[in-house]
């Protein structure tokens, strides 16, 4: 589906911030003020933006439950092409385990009572006639779930796992946010609004989420800051958060031709050769981890002998989700060798498509590898 803005007038943002707590237990979040006045102005700009500023609605430091529910019914009830809502704060975690979102006058002994639960959210997106919805959390999830028969990240997973919609958390349910002392927005809602602003070179004319995504992990990581996590992937691609300032024609230079013109120019001997290289280029790089890593990728090189290199490489590049070869490679700092870095490099990207490519670079992008 192509990528598209939502329509203006018929679209709703709901930018919600708790910043101060009536609690000494709740550490205040003084830049969550400005995390949501300056986004409205970068959502709602009449040249770059996706809304008109009477629909989008600020909520700073609503003091009870109730204030954002009324706020969260008339967002959803205005709209009918995009839903977007975004909360910056404190999550936190019932002793069953349910998820929460403080509020001013949120009890940490009384979360249940005293807080939004993630329920409210989740209905009203889940329920929306809305054709996109888009939930962004800016929190860190603590508490804890001893009493519930799940983990805390499960708990937190099931909980934002909303059907219809795009989520992105600022952190894993294991990690803390983060909020710098003295810098003006927190990590995770400081590099959107540096992606909004500055865009994304090499990217499309919009920003899709899916793009946003990506240099929000390269720019997290960069800065030694926690990783953040999306769900409903699916729905990546054809929403977008505005038009990307490093993408208009005057700022792109022209792009490669695509691996398919390439393929087009060679012979079928060429190619019957390239597969043969890349196929060897695989072996050699299978017998690189065992000799360096003393990793045995038995599963690999068996697909590899099964299916041949280009069989095996399109096999992992189209699963939906990465292998377990792939997280190994990570944790021993060699994504160099995984599947998707060989099918990126020179000549062996004129084997794959243009979906293909895409799949490996956005893969080794979330786990914070950018091949040169």
């Amino acid at each position: 589906m192509t990528t598209r803005l939502p329509d203006r007038r018929r679209s709703s943002v709901l930018l919600v911030g708790a910043a101060r707590f009536a609690s000494d237990a709740i550490t205040d979040l003084p830049s969550v003020a400005n995390n949501v006045m300056v986004l409205a102005e970068a959502l709602t700009d009449s040249s770059t933006g996706i809304v008109d500023s009477s629909r989008c609605r600020r909520l700073i430091d609503p003091r009870t439950q109730d204030e954002v529910g009324v706020a969260l019914d008339d967002a959803v009830n205005d709209a009918a092409d995009t839903l977007i809502v975004y909360y910056a704060g404190h999550g936190l975690l019932t002793p069953r385990g349910v998820l929460h979102l403080a509020v001013a006058n949120t009890d940490p002994a009384r979360v249940t009572y005293s807080a939004v639960p993630i329920d409210w959210i989740r209905l009203a997106l889940a329920d929306s006639p809305a054709k996109n919805r888009i939930l962004i959390l800016d929190c860190c999830f603590s508490g804890h779930a001893a009493a519930a028969m799940t983990s805390v990240p499960s708990a937190v997973t099931a909980a934002i796992d909303i059907s219809g919609t795009y989520t992105v958390t600022s952190a894993p349910a294991t990690s803390t946010s983060i909020a710098p002392p003295g810098e003006r927005f927190t990590a995770f809602s400081g590099e959107l609004l540096r992606v909004l602003r500055n865009g994304i070179p090499g990217a499309g004319d919009l920003l899709s989420m899916r793009d946003i995504y990506t240099a929000l992990v390269r720019g997290l990581h960069s800065r030694g800051m926690p990783k953040p996590q999306h769900l409903g992937t699916g729905l990546s691609d054809h929403i977008a958060l505005g038009l990307n300032p490093a993408g208009r024609p005057s700022a792109r230079r022209e792009p490669p031709p695509p691996p398919s013109a390439v393929r087009a120019e060679q012979s079928d001997v060429d190619l019957q050769a390239l597969e043969k290289r890349f196929h060897d280029a695989l072996v050699a790089g299978y017998r690189a981890m065992k000799r360096e890593l003393n990793y045995n990728a038995t599963i690999y090189i068996r697909m590899i002998s099964t299916s041949g290199g280009l069989g095996a490489a399109r096999q992992l590049i189209h699963a939906t989700s990465v292998s377990s070869g792939f997280t190994t490679l990570w944790e021993k700092g060699r994504l160099d060798l995984t599947v998707e870095a060989f099918v990126l490099r020179e000549p062996w990207s004129a084997l794959f498509t243009d979906e293909e490519l895409r799949i490996a670079r956005d893969r080794l992008a979330e786990y914070g590898y950018h091949p040169d």
